[in-house]
């Protein structure tokens, strides 16, 4: 952030910190110092709590760039809303979700980063608060979709529907369709005679999509998404708000780039042998 409203210098001498910030990494400084703040809280009632508003600030202050990471890459069903209200309940999950994080032992893992914690728990909390469709219908149709194909629920998608494994009733099948925003029967038949033919696409919708299964897909997510070769202040960026070391990002851009140059290619090449 280029500008700070929390006053860290007084926030250091009202609560001194025991972390020795040069030989912790970014990630794992915020992290920590997370924890050391939260701890200064009394273990009283939640009002008091509440009135530490310095310790709230500086909280959400540091981990305001991972709040951003989730608001921008999270898509919810709701076309009313916007980035302020996705950031917005992000922070609001993380401060609820601190007391699994921190007492809870024992049925958490608490020695990952914040990210691997927290994200998908946010984001889960944000499709039941924010999405249009009914979250409780949807988890209930992926969950028989997922027990059928050996997936978890949340990472069910559409082309899963396509699974010679999935045995659902045609309204089931019609009403998951209709979740994951797609053209359905029902929409069709309505909309046939107005629906034109398609050209032949030069569709890189695979190519810009969140469903990476490793780093070096999320380094191509990324150039698709700028439009351009990385710098080392998007790597930078890239290594901060998801918790990776940037010296396995680094590695990987020369391997990402030919990737990308030649799945680009070969889509240009199968378009052009169509005109």
């Amino acid at each position: 952030m280029s500008t700070s409203w929390v006053n860290w210098k007084m926030m250091d001498e009202k609560y001194p910190s025991k972390l020795n910030k040069n030989e912790l990494s970014k990630e794992e400084y915020r992290k920590q110092r997370t924890i050391e703040l939260y701890d200064y809280l009394p273990q009283t009632t939640l009002e008091e709590r509440r009135q530490y508003t310095d310790i709230r600030d500086a909280v959400i202050e540091m981990n305001y760039t991972f709040f951003g990471y989730i608001a921008s890459h999270k898509f919810l069903n709701n076309s009313y809303i916007s980035y302020e209200d996705k950031f917005q309940s992000a922070c609001l999950h993380f401060c609820e979700m601190w007391e699994k994080y921190r007492f809870w032992g024992g049925r958490y893992r608490t020695d990952v980063a914040f990210g691997v914690f927290f994200k998908p728990r946010i984001t889960e909390c944000m499709e039941r608060e924010l999405d249009e469709v009914k979250y409780s219908l949807r988890r209930t149709l992926c969950m028989e979709v997922g027990d059928q194909i050996g997936k978890h629920w949340a990472k069910v998608t559409y082309e899963d529907l396509a699974d010679p494994r999935v045995k659902l009733s045609p309204e089931k099948m019609v009403s998951l369709q209709a979740m994951f925003g797609s053209m359905y029967v029902g929409d069709l038949e309505t909309h046939a005679m107005f629906i034109e033919a398609d050209e032949i696409p030069m569709d890189f919708s695979k190519v810009f999509n969140d469903n990476y299964n490793n780093l070096t897909d999320l380094l191509i997510h990324e150039m698709v998404e700028k439009e351009r070769k990385l710098t080392d202040k998007d790597i930078q960026n890239l290594a901060d708000t998801m918790c990776i070391p940037i010296e396995k990002l680094i590695k990987l851009i020369e391997p990402a780039e030919k990737k990308l140059y030649k799945i680009l290619r070969d889509r240009v090449e199968i378009h052009d042998s169509f005109q």
